[in-house]
């Protein structure tokens, strides 16, 4: 793990967590219109918004080097 000048973790460790931060909130809006996409809750937006999300995340994981 790097360490920066103020002693805070950095490098590849901050950029690993910051995708672990987006992989989750994926994931959490996957499970939120998974539950509603049934009951016909999911708006035409909405279907199209994750998909652009879920298209821009597998781009990041495609190029990502940790």
């Amino acid at each position: 793990m790097m360490i920066d000048e103020h002693g805070a973790a950095g490098g590849s460790a901050r950029r690993s967590a910051s995708l672990a931060v987006v992989l989750r909130e994926a994931q959490w809006e996957l499970d939120r219109v998974a539950f509603r996409l049934p009951r016909n809750e999911v708006s035409r937006a909405e279907r199209h918004r994750l998909a652009g999300r879920l298209a821009e995340l597998a781009e990041l994981l495609r190029h990502w080097e940790s």
